[in-house]
């Protein structure tokens, strides 16, 4: 490689900065804008390379330039200012900064400036029941988001689209205390939570005991079994819990995806009852909203994500 700063930038050069599209190379555009694999790429068109025997144009050059500054926008708004195009007829000269600014593009990869649209789920109230006994009683559901194919969960992710479960309340319709006691771990002490690629929100909502919390829990360290999210306990009832987990289906397609369908479940426990006016009715108030990937730089590669 001749590659330095005042020499004349052979193809070999701009192809090694542009790179493959369906590949995972720090120093590569299109790992980032292009294909990639695992958690790197966006599904964009990717920029070309150039046949060995063939001069670096100033097309060629801006379109590398023009690739790199898209990435990066898409990060954090604003492109790289050390970065110049060039006139046809220009004579193309190497750039010490494309490198590093690379290299800065690839770690920011999962960062992204703004949220894109959110599409609001629909209400689910699924409705739970126990008689009034001494038993302890276990109640548990699911929602799922399902993506176009293995890619398009990539990029949406990737590309920072988040899967929000949101509990907006928890209607107690046997009005007992055992029952208020499930709704305010379910819908106070937890009220939602945002999986993205690497990571979680996090729960929103106060009080409660917070028994275990995992917040790098997101698309890609997800399993296809559950794996806790996040667990609480009550107070008012001791021995109640309220747990939520997350699983995919798992390696779907051939770029390094982590599943086609991303899981949210909650898992209410309640403990023993006192026996008395202690029975259960419960009307868990929830959905899930999906917040797409800000389209102001890139465009939709990821299609339409369904909740079921």
């Amino acid at each position: 490689m001749t590659y330095a700063t005042g020499s004349r930038i052979l193809a070999s050069d701009y192809n090694n900065f542009c790179g493959a599209s369906a590949a995972n190379v720090s120093t590569q555009l299109n790992t980032v804008l292009g294909t990639g694999r695992g958690n790197a790429g966006y599904g964009q068109t990717i920029v070309s390379n150039v046949a060995v025997t063939n001069k670096v144009l100033a097309s060629h050059w801006n379109s590398l330039i023009t690739g790199i500054n898209t990435v990066r926008k898409q990060q954090n708004g604003a492109g790289f200012s050390n970065l110049s195009t060039y006139t046809t007829g220009t004579r193309i000269l190497a750039n010490v900064n494309v490198s590093g600014n690379l290299s800065t593009a690839y770690s920011n990869r999962l960062s992204s400036q703004a949220d894109g649209t959110t599409i609001a789920g629909s209400g689910y109230t699924p409705n739970f029941t126990a008689p009034n006994d001494t038993n302890t009683a276990t109640f548990a559901f699911s929602r799922t988001a399902t993506f176009a194919n293995a890619d398009a969960a990539r990029y949406f992710f990737n590309a920072g689209g988040q899967i929000n479960f949101i509990v907006s309340s928890v209607t107690n319709g046997g009005g007992t205390s055992r029952g208020s006691a499930l709704a305010t771990l379910a819908a106070t002490n937890f009220t939602s939570m945002k999986f993205r690629a690497a990571n979680n929100s996090g729960r929103t909502g106060a009080g409660g005991t917070l028994s275990s919390s995992d917040t790098a829990l997101g698309y890609y360290k997800s399993t296809t079994s559950n794996v806790s999210a996040v667990s609480l306990a009550g107070t008012s009832y001791v021995g109640d819990t309220c747990t939520v987990y997350a699983k995919t289906n798992g390696v779907q397609g051939s770029n390094a995806d982590n599943g086609t369908t991303l899981t949210m479940s909650m898992v209410l426990f309640s403990a023993a009852g006192a026996g008395f006016d202690d029975q259960i009715n419960i009307t868990v108030n929830h959905r899930v909203d999906v917040i797409y990937p800000s389209s102001t730089y890139l465009a939709n590669s990821w299609g339409i994500v369904t909740i079921s």
